[in-house]
């Protein structure tokens, strides 16, 4: 169907009604509780349409494979997943700040120089600007 298409399916084992919001977490990589919370909010302000969308997908969507299944257990990346201490997520946060920060630098210095300047110029003067 088309599960193996998009390669999502529902969840059952780790599921609370029909495995479609866990099967959705787990295809999108966060905890299923997340998207039980996007659902249940969906169902308070949309909820013809997230009712309709549910139902669809409990009957659309394929139950996980095996093979899917026993895959080996699920290593959390993220410093509120892994269980690192507070100072660990700290030190790793500002690492990626850091890397970030100096690609914003790149980033601004190319905008800021008369080449780029100059390029889009010339590319106004293409499109007639």
């Amino acid at each position: 169907m088309a599960s193996t298409l998009i390669n999502l399916y529902r969840d059952k084992k780790n599921g609370r009604l029909g495995g479609v919001c866990a099967g959705i977490a787990h295809k999108l990589g966060v905890e299923p509780w997340l998207v039980r919370i996007f659902a249940l909010t969906g169902l308070v302000f949309a909820s013809f349409l997230t009712l309709v969308a549910y139902i669809a997908a409990w009957l659309l969507l394929d139950t996980m494979p095996d093979e899917a299944e026993s895959s080996p257990a699920h290593i959390k990346t993220t410093g509120w997943q892994s269980g690192l201490s507070p100072q660990e997520a700290l030190q790793t946060l500002e690492q990626k700040l850091r890397a970030l920060n100096g690609r914003v630098a790149e980033l601004e210095q190319l905008v800021v120089s008369p080449e780029f300047r100059l390029r889009r110029e010339f590319n106004d003067l293409r499109e007639g600007k």
